[in-house]
């Protein structure tokens, strides 16, 4: 590896791709990258965490730190900011086991904000099981498209912005029955979607003596227009292992 720093820029060979990573990034990846025949260059980004083409970004998140990411709502803003400046961003998921260790979260929300960085925001997801991996596909990534893209990093300085409610009301539009109107009630009534996702979990159906459902009970219960159809849908959506 060739390292070099913010005030020596770099521009791709054709043997060794330019990487550039953001310097908040681990020593253990750091350490990788010094075993990888390239030229890795040091920046501070304010999208993602490599960039490897004038089109390609890539966020990398370990399974821990995509769920921390959704609990504060950054995940959504990272998507955002991603897709805005790069027509082709990517997400390396690291050690996705990781996702399942925080307590308190539940799976059901875990899937749903990768469904919705997949299905809508339409954001390619790679898993990968460790750092060493991780830098291997970068560094694969890199080289294929370096090849026939030649790359000169360009600084990029990008206002930071809060997330929209728009863009709150969007991801909650892509529940099954929630139309703008009603993405609006909830997200008046809960303050974020993942607290939407969070009162879906834990609502159940109610059922007769006969077996036949006869409405909901739980945190969704007091709001009009949700019943056990919307309820049985959208858990299966958040449930469901494909």
């Amino acid at each position: 590896m060739q390292s070099t720093s913010k005030t020596q820029p770099l521009s791709t060979s054709k043997c060794n791709p330019l990487i550039i990573m953001d310097e908040r990034e681990r020593h253990e990846i750091r350490a990788v990258f010094e075993t990888i025949p390239c030229h890795l260059q040091i920046e501070t980004l304010d999208i993602a965490d490599y960039v490897i083409s004038n089109d390609i970004a890539i966020e990398r998140k370990r399974g821990d730190d995509l769920v921390a990411s959704i609990c504060d709502n950054r995940f959504f803003s990272q998507l955002q900011h991603l897709k805005k400046h790069y027509a082709k961003p990517l997400i390396i998921l690291e050690n996705p086991k990781r996702m399942f260790e925080r307590k308190g979260v539940y799976e059901a929300s875990i899937y749903g904000a990768i469904i919705y960085a997949i299905y809508k925001m339409k954001i390619a997801l790679f898993p990968t099981r460790d750092a060493k991996e991780t830098a291997e596909t970068i560094w694969s990534f890199a080289k294929f498209v370096q090849k026939s893209e030649p790359f000169e990093y360009e600084p990029m300085k990008i206002e930071q912005e809060k997330i929209s409610v728009d863009s709150q009301l969007f991801f909650l539009e892509g529940l099954f029955q929630v139309s703008e109107k009603k993405a609006k009630i909830l997200l008046d009534h809960f303050k974020t979607p993942y607290k939407v996702l969070q009162a879906i979990m834990q609502t159940e159906i109610a059922y007769t003596k006969a077996g036949n459902p006869k409405g909901i009970s739980g945190s969704l219960e007091e709001l009009k227009g949700f019943g056990h159809k919307f309820l049985k849908m959208n858990k299966n959506l958040l449930e469901n292992k494909f």
